[in-house]
């Protein structure tokens, strides 16, 4: 196993890994507890190696993970057509292994809950819905890996979407609130959609009239009209949104149309355990159309190779490189 390790190691720092080699690395080391140790003992012996050479020593940024806490998490994103630094390549692969897996294409994916998402009234993990009644008839369905809290100081049925998406109705009572970021949404007599990525908040009405209030700063929809907002502005109406697709995971579905396969590879992301990654960044621009179960991701990947003649590989741990 130890000999396993040194391979999967010597690969990396040979100067022409590839992104599938980090992958691979991440398989290995997930399949047990003695490939991890196995992985960790290789590092102390190359390094150990190192200064007994008359090397340099161990540079600040590739000290050995055994003093990061678990729940420190590095992203590692790969980059196609192109050599990897060992230090990239190394630090990159090490700090996603070790935080289960993080190999993402564009953005940060957290794999850890942040301590609000934690602390959180109510959260659903990979895959998850949860409908959550409120006062008043009111009601909130959470999508996948979604973070709520309950508010009590709007007069009204009142939630805090903490990260994720969710669909807000205001029942009988007549109206509800979301608190998102800088921004308060209040639906009257309807419902409307609203997702959050970090700062970066959607609302789209659904049915009713729906306020949204950002600062000083208000802008009123009507159903299919969206705005958008963050922490810097909100931006104009945005008349027709496509509703049937964005909300199409209330009955367990996602519906892509002529979407960019990197924003695919993300969403799917979202709502499947273990990780996808986009291993070919030329592919990413290619539109993708089609209606999945979220139950069934992975008839996905039969259809990329059918349609977009993909090449899939898969390893343990629920891992697929695409190229």
């Amino acid at each position: 196993m130890r000999l396993e390790s040194l391979d999967h190691l010597n690969r990396l720092q040979s100067g022409d890994a590839t992104d599938r080699d980090a992958a691979a690395l991440i398989a290995w080391r997930s399949q047990s507890r003695a490939h991890e140790e196995a992985f960790r003992a290789a590092l102390r012996l190359r390094m150990l190696v190192r200064t007994v050479e008359g090397g340099a020593g161990v540079r600040p940024d590739e000290t050995v993970p055994d003093a990061q806490p678990e729940a420190e998490i590095l992203t590692f994103v790969p980059r196609a057509a192109r050599q990897l630094t060992r230090r990239r390549m190394i630090g990159g692969a090490i700090a996603a292994s070790v935080a289960g897996g993080g190999i993402v294409v564009g953005r940060t994916f957290e794999l850890i809950p942040s301590p609000s998402e934690a602390l959180a009234d109510y959260r659903t993990g990979p895959g998850e819905r949860r409908v959550v009644r409120l006062a008043g008839g009111a009601s909130v369905d959470l999508n996948t890996r979604t973070a709520i809290d309950l508010r009590a100081d709007l007069r009204m049925p009142a939630i805090e979407l903490v990260s994720g998406e969710a669909v807000l109705s205001s029942g009988g009572n007549g109206r509800a609130a979301l608190v998102a970021g800088a921004g308060t949404s209040v639906v009257q007599n309807g419902r409307f959609n609203a997702r959050r990525d970090g700062d970066a908040v959607c609302i789209t009405c659904l049915a009713g009239e729906v306020v949204v209030r950002w600062t000083e700063e208000m802008r009123t929809l009507g159903p299919a009209d969206e705005v958008r907002y963050a922490a810097s502005g909100i931006g104009a109406v945005v008349r027709g949104a496509d509703t049937a697709a964005l909300t199409a995971w209330q009955s367990g579905t996602l519906i892509f149309r002529a979407m960019p396969l990197r924003q695919v590879v993300t969403e799917i992301n979202r709502y499947r355990s273990g990780r996808v990654f986009l291993a070919n960044s030329a592919l990413g621009a290619r539109p993708l159309s089609g209606t999945y179960y979220v139950n069934r991701l992975d008839d996905f990947f039969s259809q990329a190779e059918l349609a977009l003649g993909i090449n899939v590989a898969r390893y343990p741990g629920n891992i697929v490189v695409l190229s």
